[in-house]
């Protein structure tokens, strides 16, 4: 079996040459010279030479008029010269005589696509699949032709199926879709602004021993000074504000375009300042380490069967690097996290349409331009349930709405809470080194301070 890759019109499509073996089936003498024939024909296919195959697949038919194989690969050497009538004609025939293949079936599909017959087309890619489930270019090309036909949730059932199989395949066809977010001007739109608190109890902080980290003297210079590195999870002010919390309206399917400028996450000393940021689906982000230092990025999605890792690459010191947020269907939170580094992190939520925004020191928000109507918002929070809400928005007009948490409802099943005693020494407290000598711990930089606010 040997594998093409075709593109055209900015498609990409897959086209399988089979190549099998001859059964004997005719007598001795026409045996001999239609299988030498078809021999010649299969190390020119495998070269290439799509033209001189042809005319050898040709002669071993005129000298076995019943060379079912031979007719299935001549099928294939035509539609490699664009001869797509005729390769479908070839591909009857084997029919005919008695071979049916999924990968005949799968190639015969794309031929008829390529005559821009796409209900026969996808009726033979259906076909295939039905007879070969295994082919994920048929699962993918089958996507591509109901694109054509503007049958994006066909085309979507795909990407789901390609997904867990072939994730570069389905990331391709997924990008192939329109999505059905539609971008247009907004002329009378109106804001929505307010604010989002906690109320009651105060989580505590995850609390990190800088010692399990492999690049020790650089990544205390931002800790409480007794070898901890502090992760907020909830940062809340004095004033009850809750930072870090996404605010999203649903339901909006027309309006202002998404940033055209792509979101950047910085790591500076172990650290990101975009703890909570919003991604649409397949949307790519940068990632710049400024450290010193390398770190092993993963991202990790939150499904309803549990968490999945999606990537694992490193981002070596002083570089950047692209990395798409592609998770599977109906999935909303993800993950970006260092594995060496694991205080540095970024949760994120999938969100359909620009419209969201993401509270201030104070809990503050503010989401612009919105076109008149009435929606639903949705605070989300990486570790509390949901809060909704409802708005109207009026033409040219400012809504506010106010959202509030109960502390006592966090969720946090499993988390770094070992806060107490000075945690630089390897082992145990101790003034020498690991492997000896006098142990040097680095001046703290960036002393972080947990203050405890009162309930």
């Amino acid at each position: 079996m040997r594998l093409k890759k075709i593109k055209t019109n900015n498609l990409v499509w897959f086209v399988i040459f089979f190549i099998l073996p001859f059964k004997i089936e005719a007598s001795q003498e026409t045996n001999f010279q239609s299988q030498r024939y078809y021999s010649d024909g299969i190390e020119l296919s495998r070269a290439q030479y799509w033209e001189e195959a042809a005319d050898e697949f040709l002669k071993a038919i005129k000298a076995n008029p019943k060379h079912k194989l031979a007719y299935a690969n001549l099928g294939v050497s035509l539609s490699q010269l664009g001869n797509h009538k005729e390769a479908l004609l070839a591909f009857d025939e084997a029919i005919l005589l008695g071979y049916d293949h999924a990968l005949l079936r799968y190639n015969r599909g794309l031929s008829f696509a390529k005559l821009n017959l796409f209900k026969e087309a996808t009726q033979e890619l259906e076909l295939s699949l039905k007879m070969d489930p295994r082919n994920v270019k048929a699962n993918y090309n089958l996507g591509l032709l109901y694109i054509k036909q503007n049958k994006h949730d066909d085309a979507q059932k795909q990407v789901n199926q390609l997904y867990s199989r072939n994730n570069n395949l389905s990331k391709k066809l997924f990008d192939s879709i329109l999505p059905k977010y539609k971008v247009m001007s907004v002329d009378n739109g109106g804001s929505f602004t307010g604010r989002v608190t906690l109320s009651g109890k105060v989580p505590r902080p995850r609390f990190f021993p800088l010692i399990a980290s492999p690049n020790l003297k650089y990544c205390n210079r931002i800790s409480d000074g007794q070898g901890h590195r502090i992760l907020f999870d909830f940062t809340v002010s004095e004033s009850r504000g809750l930072k870090d919390t996404l605010v999203k309206i649903i339901g909006i399917e027309k309006g202002k375009p998404f940033p055209s400028k792509i979101q950047k996450i910085v790591m500076n000393r172990c650290h990101t300042p975009k703890y909570i940021i919003g991604a649409r689906n397949g949307e790519t982000l940068l990632l710049e380490n400024t450290d010193p230092i390398r770190h092993e990025i993963v991202a990790y999605e939150f499904t309803n069967r549990g968490v999945n890792q999606r990537s694992h690459r490193p981002v070596d010191a002083k570089t950047s690097q692209a990395r798409d947020i592609f998770v599977k269907n109906n999935t909303e939170k993800f993950l970006i996290k260092c594995n060496l580094h694991p205080f540095l992190q970024s949760r994120g939520v999938i969100v359909d349409n620009p419209y969201y925004a993401i509270t201030d020191e104070e809990g503050h928000f503010t989401i612009k331009n919105i076109p008149p109507g009435n929606y639903t918002v949705i605070v989300w929070h990486p570790f509390i349930p949901n809060l909704h809400g409802t708005i109207k928005i009026e033409p040219e007009s400012q809504s506010t709405v106010n959202f509030d948490f109960d502390g006592e409802n966090e969720q946090r099943n499993i988390y770094n809470d070992d806060w107490k005693g000075y945690r630089f020494a390897p082992v145990y407290n101790s003034k020498k080194e690991f492997y000896g000598g006098p142990r040097v711990d680095d001046p703290v930089e960036i002393l972080q301070v947990y203050k405890k606010i009162k309930d």
